[in-house]
């Protein structure tokens, strides 16, 4: 079996570095990271990963409008939102207009990681 493939967009190396070690630990995950929006949406035409773990507050572009581009490009990306403050606007808007599936708050608790990427990878694949 192929293993799945997960993209984690974030502009903070320490997190994603984690998020990637974890992942790879936790499954058969090939995992690939961007440091920004508009680099996750270019890794995202590359890479083809099953699932986004997108940060919302970044540099150069933001979760919202690279979740938005994302989805224009692929209308099933899955996507999920990373974010240190659920009550952000982009975060909530994000859900909201059905360019992500959930919300993830920071700090992330790792032993749930696994748990929320099987959740919500396609299961099709």
């Amino acid at each position: 079996m192929e293993p799945r493939k997960i993209l984690i967009v974030d502009d903070e190396p320490a997190l994603s570095a984690l998020l990637c070690e974890a992942l790879e630990l936790e499954g058969p995950y090939r995992v690939d990271k961007a440091s920004n929006g508009l680099e996750g949406v270019e890794k995202y035409k590359e890479f083809s990963p099953d699932l986004v773990i997108m940060d919302m507050n970044m540099p150069v572009m933001n979760g919202y409008d690279s979740s938005r581009k994302i989805k224009s490009y692929d209308q099933d990306a899955r996507i999920l939102v990373l974010t240190g403050n659920p009550s952000d606007v982009r975060a909530k808007k994000t859900i909201q207009e059905g360019f992500a599936l959930a919300l993830l708050e920071k700090p992330l608790r790792m032993h749930d990681l696994a748990h929320i990427v099987s959740r919500n990878l396609p299961k099709n694949a």
